[in-house]
């Protein structure tokens, strides 16, 4: 089976849909103690626990994340995005929150332009 891996907290129309569609749920965990920021290390944990059930094929990203509001640094997107290429992972990148930024120390950073810049 097709693997997606989701963020845990996340809105449950990721959950739905690939249950809908037969895949397998990845999660991995978004670390609350951190202002719930992704790390790489529980990507790469989850991945390789998933081998044992399924085909990883798909990373979900929510940038900024639904529902902990957290916006990845530039930094954060540019190791998620190496980690997607090394893994051979289709990076699916929801930024439909990117106008919902509310604190001064915060800037959305678009996956999309990031990918562009590195080439």
């Amino acid at each position: 089976r097709t693997g997606v891996l989701i963020p845990i907290p996340q809105y449950p129309l990721y959950s739905a849909a690939i249950l809908e569609m037969g895949g397998a749920q990845i999660n991995y965990y978004l670390d609350e103690d951190n202002c719930w920021a992704l790390d790489v290390n529980e990507l790469r944990r989850a991945v390789t626990e998933a081998r044992k059930f399924c085909n990883p094929k798909v990373l979900c990203v929510i940038n900024p994340g639904n529902p902990t509001g957290q916006v990845q640094s530039r930094q954060c997107i540019e190791e998620v995005i190496h980690f997607a290429y090394e893994e051979k992972l289709f990076l699916l990148s929801d930024e439909v929150y990117q106008d919902n930024v509310y604190s001064e120390d915060c800037k959305f950073h678009s996956f999309k332009k990031i990918m562009y810049e590195m080439g």
